[in-house]
């Protein structure tokens, strides 16, 4: 059986059984309207942001637009779906969890701590990369003085959030494959969940190893797929050639950028894993007390069995110049 054909059988097997189950409910005018709450059916669909055919525009800043929109769209307007999954916080990760994590923000806590344990010696300049709305990199102030830290990113709105979150630090709007700061400049880089977005892993390792000091550190975290056809698929990829595929491709290329005493970890279950188990959880347990109606269960639902399909190796790297 060919991919399409299954993919065809699924679909007709799935579609069948729901039609079903609705006809069933809908018995009862009173019940399917309670099953469908308040949602609106000309609101899109989640994940349809990052969707359509094959990703054929090139460049960086064709690359960048879309990222912009697709996550400050999820940042910004998605707040019902995020205050569910438990997203109190500005922190935008998917976590690192143990048995006693029970948040998503203690998770994503729990990511960062474990990238900064990586850094012995807290001191000097750091520079978060992508930093999202900032979260990150108000955390570094626990650490270092406002004056030493420097944040990174694509979107002027988050950016904006940042300088919020983290007053004082030295946040703008900067690519991470074209970074403008000079020839050793920073004692320590941060990069969580990111790399996977750029045009390409490469040219931001080489970046990073340009303006760190001799002797620093750059600490990430990074989530690798299944397929490089994933990266021609979705607009907010960039092209096939920043695919990797192991964690043994990842240390390969860190030693080719001249990076040396590398740690290259596979966390796959304890980050990927332990966040989607917890989110199928979460918004079950939110739609049985009506905090969410069926259209939205059935959305976030299958964004995370389509992501579980394509998401392959949890990386947590440190490596020194």
């Amino acid at each position: 059986m060919t991919g399409q054909e299954l993919t065809e059988q699924l679909k007709q097997r799935l579609f069948a059984s729901i039609s079903a189950q609705i006809d069933a409910i809908g018995y009862v005018p009173d019940d399917i309207a309670k099953l469908v709450g308040d949602f609106e059916f000309s609101a899109q669909p989640i994940g349809q942001e990052s969707a359509g055919g094959p990703n054929e525009n090139a460049g960086k800043e064709g690359l960048a637009a879309r990222v912009n929109n697709h996550y400050d769209t999820i940042f910004y307007e998605r707040g019902r779906i995020l205050d569910v999954l438990g997203h109190d916080n500005d922190y935008r990760n998917i976590g690192y969890w143990d048995k006693n994590t029970t948040t998503l923000k203690e998770a994503s806590e729990r990511l960062q701590n474990a990238l900064l344990d990586f850094i012995p010696e807290k001191n000097g300049r750091i520079l978060d990369v992508a930093c999202g709305m900032g979260a990150s990199t108000r955390r570094l102030l626990d650490f270092y003085p406002a004056e030493n830290v420097w944040a990174i990113n694509i979107s002027e709105k988050q950016i904006e959030s940042t300088r919020r979150n983290a007053p004082g630090c030295n946040a703008q709007v900067m690519n991470a494959v074209d970074i403008s700061f000079q020839d050793d400049f920073f004692d320590n880089i941060l990069c969580i969940e990111a790399a996977f977005h750029f045009e390409t892993r490469r040219k931001f390792l080489e970046q990073a190893h340009r303006v760190l000091k001799s002797g620093g550190r750059l600490v990430l975290s990074d989530v690798l797929f299944t397929s490089a056809d994933r990266l021609r698929q979705y607009p907010v990829f960039p092209s096939p050639e920043n695919h990797l595929e192991t964690a043994e491709q990842y240390r390969a290329l860190l030693e080719d950028v001249g990076f040396r005493n590398l740690i290259v970890q596979d966390v796959s279950d304890e980050v990927w894993g332990a966040h989607c188990r917890y989110v199928v959880n979460r918004v079950h347990e939110a739609f049985f007390k009506g905090q969410m109606n069926i259209v939205h269960l059935t959305d976030v639902l299958w964004t995370y069995y389509h992501l579980n399909a394509i998401t392959g190796t949890c990386l947590l790297v440190s490596a020194q110049k």
